[in-house]
């Protein structure tokens, strides 16, 4: 029989090990069906570089509170976070991690609040919040998750309605978000969320002995074809001591477009599609020490993507 007080830091732990392995299983499946922002067929990979970084962060860990390791593995998800998608995945964990402070153990009804924190973190991040992307699926999420847990559901069965509201809102996206239906595409993002969350509902149907049933999946190939101009991705680190988060977000909104800055006061991570990179990063060197500096040509990426696929 499954308990609650078996969902603890190790628990967590597992179920982000299933996540990463799961995602280098579908990374090139996701990758397929980037095209939003940019076309560049790389969100696979930065969702999977990411959960890398969280499992890196905790795989040595024998801590059994779970607040104790969903904050470490949020704030080292932070540090690898790569791409929109992973910026915002590493939001989602910071939420979560607050909804577990002070956590050993957690209740299905934890897990939901905690759900709940990560979606309304990532929906704040971002200066224009687009619908059809992952903040749908995480949205959904969370409301299925809330559902269950007032109907007293255990953690595994909570998992179930979880992931079954997530994947009929990754249908849902080419409706909300009209690039991705003339591509013929559901959102790349959403997907590798979709499956972080199978892999924490295998985790916790095991724990009770118990294999369930897979879920669906879905995969469906981009019909790429644009002459778009995207200009450049630039993504860094920002370390020093009382950095404005509020004000270094306005700043590099007026930047570019895509824009995610996140953080507190000693760590700012930025990600931002820009023409001009050199100012976002004259930016932040007056701002502190940075680190962990990217810059790729967003145009180059969409062609070689393209011409591979048109192949």
């Amino acid at each position: 029989m499954v308990t609650n007080q078996e969902y603890d830091g190790q628990f967590f732990k597992a179920s982000l090990q299933a996540s990463q392995a799961l995602l280098e299983q579908h990374r090139e499946e996701i990758n397929e069906l980037n095209v939003f922002p940019v076309p560049d067929g790389d969100t696979g990979t930065n969702m999977l570089l990411t959960v890398r970084g969280a499992v890196k962060g905790v795989i040595n860990s024998l801590e059994n509170s779970a607040g104790k390791v969903a904050a470490v593995a949020a704030r080292s998800a932070l540090l690898a976070a790569r791409g929109n998608s992973g910026v915002l995945f590493s939001q989602i964990l910071m939420g979560i991690a607050r909804g577990l402070e002070g956590k050993v153990h957690f209740s299905p009804a934890d897990f939901a609040q905690a759900l709940t924190l990560g979606a309304e973190k990532a929906y704040n991040t971002l200066v224009n919040p687009v619908e059809g992307t992952i903040l749908t699926v995480i949205n959904e999420a969370a409301k299925a998750a809330r559902q269950a847990a007032q109907q007293g559901a255990n953690l595994a069965r909570m998992m179930d309605e979880v992931v079954l509201y997530a994947q009929a809102a990754i249908e849902r996206t080419p409706e909300l978000l009209p690039v991705l239906k003339e591509a013929g595409v559901v959102d790349a993002g959403g997907q590798g969320l979709y499956y972080i969350l199978e892999a924490m509902r295998s985790c916790a149907w095991e724990i009770g002995g118990l294999s369930p049933v897979s879920a669906r999946t879905q995969s469906v190939s981009p019909l790429l074809g644009t002459e778009q101009s995207y200009g450049y991705e630039i993504q860094l680190l920002i370390r020093g001591q009382d950095l404005p988060l509020e004000e270094t977000r306005q700043r590099i909104a007026e930047m570019g477009e895509s824009v995610l800055v996140v953080g507190d006061e000693n760590l700012i991570r930025v990600h931002v599609h820009t023409p001009r990179p050199d100012r976002v990063l004259a930016y932040a060197l007056d701002l502190g020490r940075v680190e962990d500096i990217s810059v790729e040509n967003l145009d180059q990426q969409v062609r070689s993507v393209a011409s591979e696929r048109n192949r």
